[in-house]
């Protein structure tokens, strides 16, 4: 199959990008710069430069894709955003999809593959939660889900059918999780929000990219899918495993205002909500089956590959590709 996708060069992007071409797709990598193209290059894939707010002429490069993957962001997840900068990035992502969407309109695509954080269901306190939950978003999710209706607008006047794709906050050896936990707990500078009792669907960056994998194999179209692990967390005890891996003490607490005050509402309403979702349709539908069941499987294999020993000795994967 030829796909086209966006965001290629990013956390979660590369590792679908990379996924994909091992499975044996044609991958065409949208980026920005000619050093991006050539990171597409380098991971196996079609290099397309271009920029979604600009619809041309990366937009020609659509047409004889049978499948697009929008996995653009308009920020960064530690980036520090007020409520008011999160409505106004949401805005720029609904622009950035409308225009793939219009793309796809002229071509042989199939459908879009849309990917959402499961923040976009809202605080869900300590009840569990699924696909069929109505979109609610908070933190991480309101400069990309808030644009949700927006998008799903788009789509149906451009005739696009979609897949929704929900991840959990995906972990792996580099993006917030490098950046944010492990340098800060270094630094002795993380902190827990609140008291820590909010829970926390967690997704290994390769469980992440093997479910858009199914998804391009079973092209379920129409449908929306969870990309959790089996075992979600509350902030308290992930933090602290984590630390407890590297061997270091475990964060303190900090109020959720002064946190707010120093480091963004957005980021703040991110680790301060409590999400937890199940993973059983992606299970029963598309075959999903986690490599990395539970981020105590997942922390220490990811410490390793930063060059961190950990101090719980690597846990066995299960089965997976």
């Amino acid at each position: 199959m030829k796909i086209f996708l966006t965001g290629a060069t990013g956390f979660v992007g590369s590792a679908v990008l990379r996924r994909l071409v091992a499975a044996g797709h044609t991958v065409k990598g949208l980026a920005q710069t000619e050093d991006k193209a050539r990171q597409v290059k380098n991971m196996g894939g079609m290099p397309v430069i271009g920029d979604l707010l600009v619809p041309a002429p990366w937009s020609e490069s659509v047409k004889d894709c049978d499948l697009a993957i929008s996995l653009s962001s308009p920020f960064k997840m530690t980036e520090s955003l007020s409520f008011n900068e999160a409505g106004r990035r949401a805005e720029t992502h609904a622009e950035m999809v409308g225009n793939l969407l219009r793309a796809c309109r002229k071509s042989r695509v199939q459908a879009v593959v849309l990917s959402n954080h499961v923040t976009a269901f809202g605080n869900q306190g300590d009840r569990w939660g699924s696909e069929i939950l109505s979109i609610d978003p908070v933190g991480l999710s309101r400069p990309v889900s808030g644009s949700y209706w927006d998008i799903e607008k788009a789509a149906k006047k451009a005739g696009v059918p979609t897949i929704e794709v929900f991840l959990g906050w995906v972990y792996g050896p580099g993006s917030w999780f490098k950046n944010y936990v492990v340098e800060r707990l270094k630094a002795g500078t993380l902190k827990i929000v609140g008291a820590g009792n909010n829970f926390k669907s967690l997704t290994h960056i390769d469980d992440a990219a093997e479910g858009f994998k199914l998804v391009v194999d079973k092209m379920p179209v129409g449908e929306r899918y969870c990309f959790v692990d089996d075992h979600p967390v509350t902030q308290k005890q992930f933090l602290t495993l984590v630390a407890n891996e590297m061997r270091l003490p475990a964060p303190e607490n900090i109020d959720y205002t002064v946190f707010a005050s120093n480091m963004g509402e957005v980021l703040a309403e991110a680790l301060g909500s409590s999400v937890r979702v199940t993973n059983n349709k992606a299970k029963h539908e598309l075959g999903f089956s986690p490599m990395y069941p539970s981020y105590s499987h997942g922390v220490p294999e990811v410490l390793k590959s930063l060059g961190i020993e950990p101090k719980t000795r690597e846990l066995p994967k299960a089965s997976g590709f």
